[in-house]
């Protein structure tokens, strides 16, 4: 009996060895806790507040803020930001593969910046939902500026699956990275029982995997809204 209860205390040792103890609920909040997270707060703004122009059947949405002690002038509108009067259109961006420019509601939209650093540039992160039904809500539409200030900055259009502007990082190297999210699935292949964190980054104008992967397991299979990290 004493060699069996052993063996049972054995067996969920091994089981707090294999998954975190951390059980998340929100994305967002997972990818605070990764070294480097570039992003902290997003701008302050009243969400749902949205102008348009006489004449102009687009809404806006509009923040202010200061980059380099500069004053920058962001306009959101449903497909391209402007920074400082200069567009970027969404469909102009360079995309990852297989990603698609979906519209999105400006009056939800939120901005993000991270000053410069000794080991990355300026940045300026949008991200938005476009509209759909059934899963829509798990896919984010996130844009990244480079050297927003720049006369030429990087405009990148990343990877939507449960991701957000939180979850771009800035490596020891001063590459930025960021994450391309990929279902994991039971043996069977009938159920999505967690998900592949796998990390890119862009330079020499290219997409390229880097060495960082993490793995997360649904505590309920199919649904990835609570989640844990494994070992």
């Amino acid at each position: 009996m004493k060699t069996f209860a052993m063996l049972v205390a054995m067996f969920f040792a091994a089981l707090t060895n294999v998954y975190a103890t951390d059980i998340y609920d929100d994305y967002d909040a997972f990818y605070a806790t990764q070294p480097g997270a570039l992003f902290n707060a997003p701008l302050k703004h009243e969400e749902g507040k949205i102008y348009s122009n006489d004449g102009e059947n687009d809404i806006y949405s509009n923040f202010q803020e200061i980059i380099g002690g500069k004053t920058i002038d962001i306009l959101i509108s449903s497909n391209q930001i402007t920074v400082n009067k200069k567009t970027y259109k969404f469909s102009q961006a360079t995309a990852f593969p297989g990603l698609r420019t979906v519209d999105i509601y400006p009056g939800a939209a939120r901005v993000f910046v991270s000053e410069r650093k000794s080991n990355h540039p300026q940045l300026l992160c949008l991200e938005g939902n476009g509209s759909g039904s059934g899963e829509a809500d798990r896919y984010q539409q996130i844009y990244l500026l480079m050297a927003p200030l720049t006369r030429k900055p990087a405009f990148l259009h990343l990877p939507a699956l449960l991701s957000s502007c939180k979850a771009v990082l800035a490596m020891t190297d001063g590459r930025i990275a960021f994450p391309n999210n990929t279902y994991l699935w039971n043996e069977a292949k009938d159920a999505r029982v967690g998900l592949l964190v796998a990390y890119y980054a862009f330079d020499h104008a290219r997409f390229n995997p880097i060495n960082k992967e993490i793995r997360l397991h649904f505590l309920t299979p199919e649904n990835p809204f609570e989640f844990s990290k494994l070992n």
